[in-house]
């Protein structure tokens, strides 16, 4: 493993969200973005506790202060996303798509990998 490679992760801790490995890993990456103070500190408390594997995600946003946060977090999006022309919207889409088609791609080259092994 390297520095910039995370941790293996608990996939329980996200089965209940989805059974998609490439949603999980987008999910973890999140995560990630938050644990570094991408959203604050509560969402920095979150993200920490859920990758520590001490909380599941699902369990975490009953909390009453995550679940503000996340709410608060929304509602910023959703005001950003209702201000953008269509065009950008579109655009935030098909990069959307394209790191999903990405990271199935990576996923499936990093299976192959391990199968020749």
């Amino acid at each position: 493993m390297t520095p910039e490679t995370p941790p293996p992760l608990d996939r329980a801790a996200y089965m209940d969200l989805t059974d998609d490995p490439v949603q999980q890993r987008l999910l973890r990456k999140a995560l990630e973005v938050f644990r570094q103070g991408g959203g604050g500190p509560v969402l920095r408390e979150l993200a920490q506790e859920v990758l520590a594997g001490r909380i599941a995600l699902r369990d975490a946003v009953r909390i009453p202060a995550y679940a503000e946060a996340v709410l608060d977090q929304g509602h910023e999006f959703r005001t950003r996303w209702e201000s953008m022309p269509n065009s950008e919207r579109e655009a935030l889409a098909r990069d959307g798509e394209r790191q999903v088609a990405e990271e199935r791609a990576l996923m499936e080259a990093e299976r192959v990998g391990r199968g020749r092994l």
